[in-house]
């Protein structure tokens, strides 16, 4: 169950909310309330918040893990500084558009897990699903749990009318994440020079 809601129109923002953001569509969208302790959304298992500077460090054991980093661009574990650099990019999304790749902590511990949300895909113009999750935590359908939540976000709250997801094609884990959210396979294509199936889904 998902216990985040969208502000209803007419409402204030309450303590906590981001500021009225635009879609890239120049509509403006609710604000992204936030729940007890900056929690944005929960299911659950799974608690889903905003960035701040210091989490790259939390982040980093994800993001040097070699069986996570298999299929992600050239499967290289990230450096400090590209680890940072996508916290700070995340930071930004939220303040400007709503939303990011909400970081992902377990309900139970309140550890980092990984991260799941959306974003811009960088040279489409499209808005992506994306996740990461932490190697312990594999088959376990935390990673379908985590997509279903934010992708619903998406439409519900941020009034997205399509999400796309990519992955490299040998990455099956991740193909089945996007089936199991109801995506469409539209094509295979080139992104940032690695080959990659295209899925989309609309609201």
């Amino acid at each position: 169950m998902v216990f985040a809601a969208p502000l209803l129109d007419g409402q204030g923002p309450a303590p906590g909310d981001c500021p009225i953001v635009q879609r890239l569509d120049g509509h403006l969208i609710g604000h992204a309330r936030l729940l007890s302790n900056g929690i944005h959304m929960r299911t659950e298992r799974l608690l889903f918040a905003p960035w701040t500077e210091a989490d790259w460090l939390a982040l980093k054991p994800i993001a040097t893990h070699p069986e996570v980093m298999r299929y992600f661009s050239d499967g290289q574990p990230w450096p400090d500084d590209r680890i940072q650099e996508f916290v700070g990019r995340q930071m930004d999304g939220f303040r400007l558009r709503g939303y990011c790749l909400w970081q992902l902590l377990e309900a139970s511990s309140g550890g980092m897990i990984g991260f799941c949300g959306l974003q811009p895909l960088e040279g489409t113009g499209e808005i992506e699903i994306g996740w990461w999750l932490a190697r312990s935590h594999w088959g376990r359908g935390l990673a379908t749990e985590a997509a279903r939540t934010a992708l619903r976000d998406g439409f519900v709250r941020a009034g997205l009318a399509r999400v796309v997801a990519i992955a490299q094609p040998q990455n099956r884990a991740s193909v089945r994440v996007m089936e199991k959210l109801g995506m469409q396979h539209e094509k295979s294509m080139k992104h940032k020079g690695f080959d990659v199936v295209l899925y989309a889904i609309h609201r």
